[in-house]
């Protein structure tokens, strides 16, 4: 039955095909002037001209090597320069984030890194360079296969020269990075990453030399903040009202060194902090609102350290925060509701106060007027810690925004630049400040 039933087909094809065949000869015979008498069409002669000076893959072109599927060529990045900030995508939940050296004053997104995400917020640290072979970006990633259900990979990873091809730790399948800003840091020197760990509930070392874990010190009660002097840690211990030292051997073995009960009875923790690098001292905004500001310069204080203030408003509530690498500038962001700004109806930045980190005494409000902005995104000082940079919303045109860079003198708070963002692939959410290694 199938046999008989194929043959009927073929015939019926045969004879839908044959006068098919005939109308395409007589169409090209009517078609072309050129054709001859026996019905062929012809068709002009295309020249074929050989590579030369000024034409396309002329002399210049590249040689086929002997390595078949040849290797994949990603072009040397700029590095980072003490004048950028790092700026990074947003999207919560994506399997890769985008991130540029950005030049706030132009609003120019340069070399561009593609890193995993963190376990909750980025885990990105940025560092100013000088050739294309320096560190560029290192990231805390989490790399998973089958998303919440399959293995994961956890890495540590360092960005530069090749992009395709980092310098990558790979971490214990027990490692869990914390991922709040402040949380974790790169020793000065670039050789260890130091993070509080989820699983560990205390202190994990990454020698990134070396490509490995060195050293691990569970502190339940203490931390999540790594404020790092050198291969001096720091951090706190809110359940005593301590502050902890840990020092960093050669060997990259975290070892507690000292505690110090300095501070207040009705101290509470926060969830991220900021680091002034070049002075050695720490900000730390409580859940609370009220403002510490600890100088670790001669190692751990003996006295008590009592908040130079309290952030909290009647309207708004307290949100993000930073204080400049020279210490002496602190940034506060406010929203435009009382709940707390972590909860999903936490409302939208609406404004930025400017403080003296000496006395939080006011330098500048910074709203929408004075900067020139429709919206706050985020924000971060330069390097020199001179300017506080912020990203927004630019003002509407025909209904529509572009994200713009403002830039804001840190010792009086007046506008000192604005421009619109371009050359980037994504908007961005985060700007951060690259750190300067020794």
């Amino acid at each position: 039955m199938k046999i008989e039933r194929t043959k009927r087909l073929s015939r019926s094809a045969a004879v839908v095909a044959a006068p098919l065949a005939a109308a395409l000869v007589l169409t090209g015979c009517s078609s072309d002037d050129d054709a001859s008498s026996s019905g062929e069409v012809t068709y002009p002669t295309v020249p074929v001209i050989p590579p030369g000076e000024g034409i396309s893959l002329g002399h210049d072109d590249q040689e086929i090597g002997d390595t078949i599927p040849e290797p994949v060529h990603v072009g040397s990045i700029d590095p980072i320069k003490p004048t950028d900030l790092l700026a990074v995508a947003g999207g919560f939940g994506k399997l890769e984030l985008g991130v540029n050296a950005l030049d706030p004053v132009t609003g120019v997104a340069g070399s561009r890194f593609v890193v995993g995400p963190g376990i909750w917020d980025p885990v990105i640290h940025g560092f100013v360079g000088e050739t294309p072979e320096d560190p560029a970006v290192l990231a805390a990633e989490v790399w998973r296969p089958r998303g919440s259900r399959g293995a994961a990979d956890f890495t540590v990873s360092t960005y530069s020269g090749t992009l395709l091809e980092p310098s990558e730790v790979l971490l214990p399948d027990y490692a869990r990075v914390h991922s709040r800003p402040g949380s974790n840091a790169v020793t000065s020197d670039g050789k260890y990453f130091v993070t509080w760990d989820d699983g560990l509930y205390g202190v994990r070392v990454v020698d990134l030399e070396a490509k490995k874990e060195s050293g691990s010190l569970q502190l339940i009660g203490c931390g999540p903040f790594t404020w790092l002097d050198g291969h001096e840690l720091y951090s706190v211990c809110e359940e005593n009202r301590e502050l902890i030292q840990i020092s960093i051997d050669d060997a990259g073995v975290p070892t507690e060194t000292k505690r110090s009960k300095v501070l207040p009875d009705d101290f509470v923790s926060a969830r991220e902090v900021t680091w002034a690098a070049d002075t050695k001292k720490a900000l730390l905004l409580s859940a609370n609102g009220d403002v510490y500001v600890f100088d670790f310069s001669n190692g751990l204080p003996e006295t008590a350290v009592t908040p130079i203030g309290n952030a909290g408003q009647d309207g708004g509530r307290f949100a993000e925060n930073a204080i400049n690498n020279t210490g002496d500038r602190i940034a506060i962001e406010y929203t435009d509701s009382v709940v707390h700004p972590h909860s999903a109806r936490g409302g939208d930045v609406v404004k930025i106060e400017l403080r003296d980190a000496s006395n939080f005494a006011p330098i500048k409000t910074l709203d929408f007027a004075a900067l020139g902005l429709t919206g706050i995104t985020s924000m971060a000082y330069s390097v020199d810690g001179k300017t506080l940079y912020v990203l927004g919303s630019g003002p509407e045109v025909d209904g529509e925004s572009k994200q713009t860079v403002v830039g804001v003198s840190s010792a009086t708070g007046d506008k000192v630049s604005s421009a619109e963002i371009t050359g980037n692939v994504d908007d961005f959410a985060t700007l951060l400040t690259p750190q300067v290694l020794e």
